[in-house]
């Protein structure tokens, strides 16, 4: 039997409606409900007159103004930070997780990454300060997770420890592997970035020059990764031609480099995986926005 797509459309929409009618929405009326969950709590912990409201349900308050920096959080750069998140029950509050209380979270700040409500607290926030923020559970985790309950207003308390741009991830990169100043940054014609190469052996073959292919072993990694995201062995490429499944730093990071070369190159998203990253169904391998890391070896050249 065959259903002409008007009345399939009644049809199902006939089923929803009877779904709906039979059934009641368990988040229904939950935004306004956490609204006073949130406000009995504070009133009852005398901190009502010490937050602020948003336009969006968010309450929040800054605990710590003593930091003299002015920098913000950005979106599309690395942010550090600690945390703790409660719930909130009655005139009390619950805590679910503590475990970067004093251990720091290094996390790229897209959007998405973390639930609505801290992303616009965070977004409030400059570097050194510590807050409150108070939120409603459509801000939060909604129908709840393996630790907090469905439909509850939660708390996070935060410290912003830094915003770094991409150059400033690469520099702290280097400083925590102590790899000292590169040995030549290369600027990528076309770009308004460099790939910095840092060279870890030199070799004494011929030098990699346009129009060649060479063979290379590399691994690949984001740089707070712990395990490279890709791994070559024996991977040939032709220098000097663009290609869609070569990354511009990798390409241009080679044409500076000899046969016998072991190198590492490090380089912003832009000459990576830019604005897209990498996702494997749902997950990202690479988030967008990230400085890429690169060890390479220059095995031959043809």
């Amino acid at each position: 039997m065959k259903f002409h797509p008007f009345y399939l459309y009644i049809f199902l929409y006939l089923a929803v409606s009877a779904c709906k009618n039979n059934f009641n929405d368990p988040s229904a009326g939950a935004a306004e409900k956490n609204d006073q969950q949130i406000k009995d709590y504070l009133s009852a912990n005398q901190l009502l007159n010490k937050v602020t409201p948003t336009s969006t349900g968010l309450y929040y308050a800054f605990s710590d103004t003593t930091s003299t920096r002015n920098k913000r959080a950005q979106l599309n750069e690395e942010i550090e930070f600690n945390f703790t998140l409660s719930y909130i029950d009655g005139n009390k509050t619950i805590l679910v997780d503590s475990a970067n209380q004093t251990k720091s979270v290094y996390s790229p700040f897209v959007r998405g990454v973390v639930v609505l409500g801290l992303e616009e607290g965070l977004l409030l926030m400059k570097e050194g300060q510590r807050a409150l923020f108070f939120m409603p559970s459509n801000l939060a985790f909604g129908q709840g997770s393996s630790k907090i309950p469905e439909y509850v207003p939660v708390v996070f308390n935060v410290k912003l420890h830094h915003s770094r741009t991409e150059t400033e991830q690469i520099m702290d990169y280097a400083a925590i592997k102590k790899l000292g100043r590169p040995t030549l940054k290369a600027f990528v014609e076309g770009s308004k970035d460099s790939v910095w190469v840092y060279r870890l052996t030199q070799g004494t073959g011929p030098k990699v020059t346009s129009g060649k292919t060479v063979t290379v072993a590399y691994s690949a990694q984001t740089l707070r990764g712990k395990t490279p995201f890709e791994t070559q062995t024996a991977r040939e490429i032709s220098v000097g031609v663009r290609q869609a499944t070569v990354v511009a730093g990798l390409l241009n990071g080679l044409s500076q480099l000899n046969v016998g070369d072991k190198a590492l190159l490090v380089f912003a998203s832009s000459l990576g995986y830019g604005t897209q990253g990498i996702v494997d169904k749902t997950t990202y391998t690479v988030t967008p926005y990230s400085p890429l890391a690169y060890d390479v070896t220059v095995t031959s050249v043809k």
